[in-house]
């Protein structure tokens, strides 16, 4: 992705048997989450991962990606979101970061908002929010159905 790294172990490129492992820098722009979830969805088929769990995990990071674009940067261009997937056995671990400021009420300003974080909650196994002045971490966990 122009603008953003991007890295995943492929089977034969490891070695030493670690877990693979999918890295992508997302600049604090809109227009490049449909990307970004482009290079993951292909990231998730190569490694067998499901449809039905690749368009759910989609769906959270998605919502992740876009909450750190808004929230954490507030569309700044020079801030950049992290997002980090492991696959361990039948299980994908997802952390998106971004070093932008935390509002703890980020969500109140009386409009029809706020949904993401059940989003999240509600198509992933584990969902949590950290937040500090450094910035927020998003940690996903889904269980795979299986091929």
């Amino acid at each position: 992705m122009e603008g953003g790294t991007a890295a995943g172990l492929v089977p034969g490129d490891d070695p030493a048997g670690a877990a693979p492992v999918f890295t992508l820098d997302l600049p604090a722009d809109p227009g490049r989450l449909a990307p970004g979830r482009e290079r993951l969805r292909r990231w998730l088929r190569a490694h067998g991962v499901t449809e039905y769990d690749v368009e759910t995990v989609l769906i959270a990071a998605g919502e992740a990606c876009a909450n750190a674009i808004e929230h954490g940067y507030r569309f700044a261009p020079e801030g950049v979101t992290t997002l980090r997937a492991e696959l361990s056995d039948d299980r994908l671990m997802i952390e998106v970061r971004d070093r932008g400021g935390w509002r703890k009420d980020a969500g109140a300003d009386g409009a029809d908002r706020g949904r993401g974080q059940l989003i999240m909650a509600g198509v992933m196994d584990e969902a949590s929010v950290v937040g500090s002045p450094e910035g927020t971490t998003v940690r996903l966990v889904k269980r795979l159905t299986g091929s």
